[in-house]
């Protein structure tokens, strides 16, 4: 069940995996907790008594994704970045989620793990889904959401998304994973020194398990969510049309705040990170 298929393919994988973590620039606590999904991999970053804040990443990203956020992030908040269970990360399942339902029981048992009871939430993309239908079905546990590009919620998932990366999940080659994510970019390829190359090693050795296709999210269940929401998107974003999915969270989401982010595409928590970095602590404060 394992994304790896091979063992040594693993220890390979999780080698480079703690050698990226320097990328993070700040120590860290690693936490293996056991789910009924199998073992969830997490990182925590910063001082445990401050208000915990926790992160899903985006799609074969892992929790490495928000090295250019923790660091800033950690200065106010308990940052926990856990890697979703299923996906390429360190994290290894033993039941493949395929529904909503199950993506969620899944993150209720780990926060639970964690001993975290009320906390900020933050999620990247199929991570930004998840945090939301979290939401969603736990609305007392999450103080405030932060949504970045999140996959569909507000809108159905653009052709063009599949035509560019499939192609990398199907094939795993250099070239065809560097053309889903330039995609995914609005200039080339955003990613620090190293990070690229631990993203190839993964897409090399490993397939996804997480069976979670994202929906828009209907009206009748957006119109529940009382707590506040920020909403940042691309302007260039290429999974769906970035201003249609804001005016369909504008008119169905009660507390939103929505901004589209100039010069950017959907990694851009990586490509914009200080301007995400300021508009998610100014929300959260």
């Amino acid at each position: 069940m394992d994304v790896f298929l091979e063992s040594g393919y693993r220890e390979q994988y999780n080698k480079q995996y703690d050698e990226s973590l320097a990328l993070f620039q700040c120590s860290y606590v690693e936490h293996h907790l056991l789910t009924t999904f199998g073992i969830t991999y997490a990182l925590q970053f910063g001082d445990c008594d401050k208000p915990p804040l926790v992160l899903l990443h985006g799609m074969t990203m892992s929790s490495v994704m928000w090295y250019p956020n923790v660091k800033v992030w950690s200065e106010q908040y308990c940052v926990y970045a856990i890697d979703i269970v299923g996906d390429i990360g360190k994290s290894e399942a033993n039941e493949i989620i395929l529904q909503s339902e199950e993506a969620i029981a899944w993150l209720k048992e780990t926060v639970d793990a964690l001993g975290i009871d009320q906390f900020f939430l933050a999620g990247h993309s199929i991570g930004g889904y998840i945090s939301l239908r979290f939401t969603i079905a736990y609305e007392e546990r999450v103080k405030k959401l932060a949504l970045y590009a999140p996959a569909a919620s507000f809108h159905r998932l653009h052709l063009k998304f599949f035509y560019y990366s499939f192609p990398g999940l199907l094939f795993q080659t250099e070239k065809w994973v560097d053309r889903a994510f330039r995609s995914l970019s609005v200039d080339g390829l955003p990613f620090a020194p190293g990070y690229r190359e631990f993203i190839l090693a993964g897409y090399h050795h490993a397939l996804p398990r997480l069976r979670l296709y994202p929906l828009r999210v209907e009206p009748e269940e957006l119109s529940m969510v009382q707590l506040p929401i920020l909403l940042m998107i691309g302007e260039h974003e290429v999974i769906y049309p970035a201003k249609k999915a804001i005016e369909y969270a504008q008119g169905n989401v009660p507390n939103i705040t929505c901004v589209l982010v100039h010069d950017a595409n959907h990694t851009l928590t990586i490509e914009q990170s200080e301007i995400v970095n300021e508009q998610t602590l100014n929300f959260f404060a």
